[in-house]
């Protein structure tokens, strides 16, 4: 049967779902990091192999491929993975950032704003045809909220503990152990010598201690979760929402990190008295399906 491909490519992983034209999934495949501004050349081979996962799997004729892909309007590759595209596969195919393409997979295709935390926060929204993003800056100019920021506070709380001559916190005393030096002065050779994503990677250890009563912890993730409520109610003014706007939230920190969920939750309806609120059900891939669906019904 006739089908299309939606592809989710970020930091870690790239996902590729092949959709019959109702939307039943049909087959599944993963390869790795899909951020060409980490690696364009591994980037574009990782993207091939999912696709041509799926087109293996299902072995019929595929309409359309909808790439969702990190970094993919900052780079500069995209003519090359555009010629790869045209040339192995010769589908039909859009690309768009991987925050277009989840904000369709939660809210189905339809208007609304999907918040976004995980190695970075991004908001995407769409009102009417008319799209518009907050945050999404990077780990140097923001990401406030993300997994990246959240361990940042952290670590950053070593460093004022060591400075004022401070015993270190519980918090701190996990982290040290986890990166594996013993005082504050090994953080520079770490925080400079890793990736953005292993920096990240220290999130759910703040997370742990969170959980167990700390509560030093338990305020940078509640900060954290108001730095993700600012920046949807900027998206919202910049959309014209009003009180009864559609709200979705993905990515790791925001959707298995309680207190940054709950304090997200508790004050965004605050802010937005009749908001719809709901964590992401459909995979991001889901989004490449209903939006290869409407680029088909446009080619009539």
């Amino acid at each position: 049967m006739p089908f299309v491909i939606g592809v989710d490519g970020g930091g870690t992983k790239t996902e590729a779902v092949a959709f019959d034209l109702s939307g039943r999934e049909l087959a599944r495949s993963r390869s790795g990091f899909a951020n060409v501004l980490v690696d364009p050349e591994r980037a574009i081979k990782h993207i091939r192999e999912a696709i041509e996962g799926c087109i293996h799997q299902v072995k019929d004729r595929c309409l359309y491929l909808y790439l969702g892909l990190a970094g993919i309007e900052s780079g500069t590759c995209r003519a090359e993975l555009e010629k790869m595209l045209r040339e192995r596969f010769a589908i039909p195919f859009s690309i768009v950032n991987d925050a277009q393409i989840a904000h369709a997979g939660a809210l189905r295709g339809g208007d609304g704003i999907l918040t976004v935390a995980g190695t970075g926060s991004i908001c995407f929204g769409v009102k009417e045809g008319v799209q518009a993003v907050t945050g999404g800056w990077g780990n140097l100019l923001g990401d406030e909220g993300s997994g990246y920021w959240i361990a940042i506070q952290a670590l950053r709380r070593i460093i004022a503990e060591a400075e004022r001559n401070l015993p270190h916190s519980p918090l701190s005393r996990c982290l040290l152990d986890e990166i594996g030096v013993k005082e504050a002065e090994g953080l520079k050779s770490f925080v400079y010598g890793v990736t953005k994503a292993e920096i990240a990677g220290l999130a759910p250890i703040v997370a742990r201690q969170a959980d167990s009563g700390d509560e030093a912890s338990a305020a940078i993730l509640r900060r954290a979760g108001r730095k993700l409520v600012q920046m949807t109610l900027r998206l919202r003014e910049k959309l014209g929402f009003g009180d009864d706007a559609s709200i979705a939230v993905a990515g790791s920190i925001l959707c298995r990190i309680s207190h940054v969920r709950e304090t997200f939750l508790r004050e965004i309806r605050q802010s937005i008295v009749n908001a719809r609120v709901a964590i992401a059900g459909e995979s991001a891939a889901k989004g490449g399906y209903y939006l290869a669906m409407r680029r088909l019904g446009e080619r009539g």
